[in-house]
């Protein structure tokens, strides 16, 4: 299951998986933005490297803290490995573990290297998950979890034992404690969703649109929040079904209804088996449509798919994959250490969201330096006003917003499906930029300056 440097558990436990999906939410993170850059703000990439180096070898100052000795820091992760909706978690530690290794390979961090030890799966049960945090904490004793990704994150357990935990947010329970640090902020902000749909509508000529989403919260509660805010800036909004059941086997009636509503436009907070349904139900009824997926951006997927797929786009909440790699050094250092140490997943966005919380926990462990608790390393994480995970994310405020609030300006990338690729969407973002910013207002939704430190090429 990777390489022989990290000793897994061998616990896999099965569980009671549900037959459905969270949704596009296993996509799309609200940023939470800072308007300030200090010191102490997202680790730039001449930081990640002094991770490592002389000063990671120099040698580490004792530490009574759980998983802690004097070369090591141990921790672990639960994520939903197996069962139907695994697909869309399972990626995430194996960015994870391309950092640490990355990490590693400099030295580790003040002398310390990460001993990722336990990638344990919960199956897509909330039970397991409840059992595992539990065991990772009392029994294995890590020092952080570094990586929760599941539809079935339940915050309790590790909120209550405070340990540093990092994960991807698609439950939007999160939000509140200060231990908690999901990647990209750990507030889902939905309202801004109407303000990026908009601006595709305008840019793309669309005068009516339809929103479709499987029918959980974690699906339909974005594309409620889109629809409601397009209806209250004057769009069409011409057709909703937010109760699709999973896997979007029905939806070809939905694409009927849409073209009898004169629907020219669509919105869906599906995975990427209902948008492919979606699509094939599209390309057969004739309807000429411009699609706005926010799940699917893989690019096994549009192999399978290239027919299905031309012209869809796609919001991107990172530095997008089809952006030089020259111009954005976070993305080179990114896809170059994944294709060493994880080539499957070098495009994979979870993978994505892995890299980040493990480069997040990396500098809130840096920061804590000699005294390696983990209280001080969430104090410290708690001090950054602007992490970008060194330039691949727009700012995320930890000290003021992370936890609880929202501030615009609200970042998006956007891409568009030609031919057999992913290529920036011209029409959408503005030449030689990665993200295209919005105040948050849906009947006018024209790009403002993005938060210092966004990522920019150079």
């Amino acid at each position: 299951m990777g390489s022989k440097s990290y000793r897994y558990s061998d616990r896999h436990p099965g569980g009671d998986a549900k037959s459905h999906m969270t949704g596009e939410r296993m996509r799309m993170r609200r940023r939470i933005t800072g308007l300030a850059t200090t010191a102490l703000a997202g680790a730039t990439l001449a930081g990640l490297v002094t991770l490592g180096g002389t000063a990671g070898l120099a040698g580490a100052a004792a530490s009574t803290a759980p998983g802690v000795t004097a070369t090591s820091i141990t921790v672990g992760s639960i994520s939903t490995q197996t069962g139907p909706i695994s697909s869309n978690f399972r990626s995430l530690i194996y960015g994870e573990r391309a950092y640490f290794d990355y990490i590693n390979a400099k030295g580790g961090i003040n002398g310390r290297k990460i001993a990722y030890k336990y990638a344990l799966d919960d199956g897509g049960s909330g039970s397991t998950f409840n059992q595992l945090a539990g065991t990772l904490i009392n029994q294995d004793h890590v020092f952080a979890i570094t990586g929760v990704a599941t539809a079935f994150f339940s915050p309790n357990i590790v909120a209550e034992a405070k340990v540093p935990t990092y994960g991807y947010n698609v439950t939007e329970n999160w939000a509140g404690p200060s231990n908690l640090f999901a990647a990209g902020g750990s507030v889902i902000y939905l309202p801004p969703e109407a303000a990026e749909t908009a601006y595709v509508m305008n840019k793309t000529k669309s005068k009516s649109i339809a929103i479709v989403a499987y029918g959980i919260a974690s699906s339909n509660a974005a594309c409620a929040a889109a629809a409601f805010g397009l209806t209250a800036a004057g769009y069409k909004v011409s057709y909703t079904d937010l109760n699709i059941n999973y896997p979007g086997t029905t939806v070809a009636t939905d694409v009927q209804r849409m073209k009898q509503a004169g629907s020219d436009s669509v919105l869906t907070c599906m995975d990427v088996q209902g948008n492919i349904t979606m699509a094939r139900a599209i390309k057969q009824d004739g309807l000429k449509i411009n699609q706005f997926w926010l799940n699917g951006n893989d690019q096994q997927t549009l192999n399978q798919n290239q027919s299905l797929m031309q012209g869809v786009y796609f919001y991107v909440s990172h530095v997008p994959f089809t952006e030089p790699a020259s111009k954005y050094p976070a993305l080179k250092l990114y896809l170059a250490q994944m294709k060493k140490y994880e080539p499957q997943y070098e495009f994979d966005e979870v993978a994505m969201q892995g890299w980040e919380s493990a480069a997040l926990f990396a500098q809130g462990v840096q920061l804590a330096g000699n005294n390696l608790t983990q209280a001080n390393v969430i104090a410290q994480t708690n001090k950054l006003t602007a992490f970008t995970a060194s330039g691949l994310i727009p700012p995320v405020n930890w000290a003021k917003g992370g936890h609880s609030g929202h501030v615009p300006p609200y970042c998006a990338a956007y891409i568009v499906v030609k031919g057999d690729k992913y290529v920036p969407a011209a029409n959408l973002v503005p030449s030689n930029k990665a993200f295209v910013c919005f105040s948050g207002n849906a009947k006018n939704p024209v790009p403002i300056a993005p938060a210092p430190g966004t990522p920019a090429p150079s």
